[in-house]
């Protein structure tokens, strides 16, 4: 390749380089100026929701210790026992079904008919019902 061929590729480099960068700036501040302002946003408060789901239950336990918990399985029910825990600070909610109390959280689907080694004290709808350990008499 002689010594022209190579100015001239070195060239063409170069102006597909600014072309590319050209287009993709152009791409960013589309994206800039179409995203929502945040004085726009309205977020969707989900702890204050897990606050109201929860309220009814916390007024029914005692307001320090450690209760059990029990939840759906899936993709939601991480999520779903961190928002359980932060409703009932300052009690410690402990995902097993190894305490006097247990919380039964499930939003997403019934509550089941029976839960082995649990009984039914009372439910608060939405999902959520207080459970007792049937060797806790």
């Amino acid at each position: 390749m002689d010594h022209t061929a190579a100015g001239d590729l070195s060239r063409n480099l170069k102006a597909v380089l600014v072309v590319f960068i050209g287009c993709c700036l152009l791409s960013v501040i589309r994206i800039a100026w179409n995203a929502p302002k945040p004085g726009h946003i309205n977020p969707d408060n989900i702890a204050k929701r897990s606050d109201q789901r929860f309220s009814a239950v916390k007024q029914a336990l005692p307001t320090r210790g450690v209760i059990g918990y029990i939840g759906e399985n899936g993709d939601s029910a991480l999520p779903d026992y961190y928002l359980a825990q932060y409703a009932l600070a300052p009690l410690v909610v402990d995902r097993s079904i190894q305490h006097k109390f247990v919380i039964g959280n499930f939003p997403g689907s019934e509550v089941p008919a029976s839960l082995p080694g649990l009984r039914k004290t009372q439910d608060f709808g939405n999902g959520v019902v207080l459970l007792t350990s049937e060797d806790s008499q």
